[in-house]
């Protein structure tokens, strides 16, 4: 057997070996996944700035550890700042959850009321009784779950930011030495293929967090001025939920209007409230996605929108947060690699 064809097929073999490797620990290390994902994030958000800081003349690990500073500081900052508040309104929330649930329970109904007659040709059973249920069960499930949900955040908080130092730490090295078990004759396109998903991703990641940061701001701001409870709690959702294209924002205004309803407003009140949220996406379609994201993910709505269902099949809240930047990375791929095929074979 040829010397060079044998060598392609061992570094195939080890190449194979790692990827299958990474993948099993991603699926069976509790949380591991969760922490790659936001390690993978935190450090495309400082890689720009690493890099700035290795070409003024600082070392790797000092361009490194500078940022992951800078950065405890100001977490532990917005930790004494933010928690205690968010804390609070978390758990007046919870008192008052019953309230809320009555009033969506109660649209609900109204809702059944008026379309009774095309429901029960096509669902004949009681969907107020239905509902009813599932919102309580869904959101005492949540509260109750909510000790369990912060251990866990507490170890995705400590993975997350040691997976991202890393990650920009030794990162390139670890990609240098994962290439070289590429087979040569695929090397150009794996090259190629790390540059454009890690730009395209890395563009796409900064431009969310701009944006989520912007959307979440304005909804804070717009509630306290208003008066509004739950204003921070409201502004954090409003700024995850951002997010998932088109479905998040719609999703995210939904708590806003049950609490509104449930204190008895005139209307004025749920004026406002769209007016707020509405003014959000409105600095947000106007000042960064146009400019940064369209350009970034060239996603058509309708393929968008179809890549949000799929994910959140799989992988619930998640899947839909995720699935943009996967579902780009595969395109990036698909076309690279037919390009390399239709050459290669021409």
């Amino acid at each position: 057997m040829n010397a060079v064809i044998l060598e392609r097929r061992i570094k195939l073999v080890f190449f194979l070996a790692a990827l299958i490797l990474l993948l099993l620990a991603v699926a069976k290390i509790e949380n591991f996944m969760i922490s790659l994902i936001l390690g993978f994030v935190t450090s495309y958000m400082l890689a720009p700035l690493v890099d700035l800081l290795e070409r003024k003349g600082f070392s790797r690990q000092w361009a490194t550890v500078i940022p992951f500073l800078g950065l405890t500081i100001g977490i532990v900052i917005a930790i004494q700042l933010v928690v205690p508040m968010l804390t609070e309104q978390v758990a007046t929330l919870k008192t008052n959850l019953p309230k809320y649930v009555e009033v969506a329970t109660g649209l609900f109904t109204r809702a059944e009321s008026e379309v009774v007659g095309i429901i029960k040709t096509v669902y004949p059973g009681d969907i107020t009784s239905t509902v009813q249920p599932h919102i309580l069960g869904w959101a005492t499930d949540f509260f109750q779950g909510l000790p369990n949900y912060i251990s866990k955040s507490l170890m995705i908080l400590f993975l997350t930011p040691l997976l991202a130092f890393f990650i920009l730490l030794d990162g390139r090295q670890f990609v240098r030495s994962f290439l070289t078990l590429v087979p040569n004759n695929f090397f150009e396109l794996a090259l190629n293929l790390n540059h454009q998903i890690g730009s395209q991703i890395g563009g796409f990641i900064r431009a969310r967090f701009v944006q989520s940061t912007l959307v979440g701001a304005v909804i804070w701001i717009g509630l306290m001025i208003l008066g509004f409870p739950y204003a921070l709690v409201l502004a954090v959702v409003g700024g995850i939920l951002n997010v998932i294209p088109y479905l998040g924002p719609l999703i995210a205004v939904v708590p806003a209007v049950l609490i509104s309803l449930s204190g008895g407003t005139d209307g004025s009140e749920l004026a406002w409230i769209a007016i707020i949220y509405t003014t959000a996406q409105v600095l947000d379609a106007a000042l960064i996605t146009p400019f940064v994201v369209a350009r970034i993910v060239n996603l058509h709505p309708v393929t968008v929108i179809l890549v949000i269902i799929v994910g959140s099949q799989m992988m619930g809240v998640l899947g839909m947060i995720i699935c943009i930047p996967i579902f780009s990375a595969l395109k990036v791929s698909t076309i690279a690699i037919y390009k390399h095929l239709t050459d290669f074979r021409s």
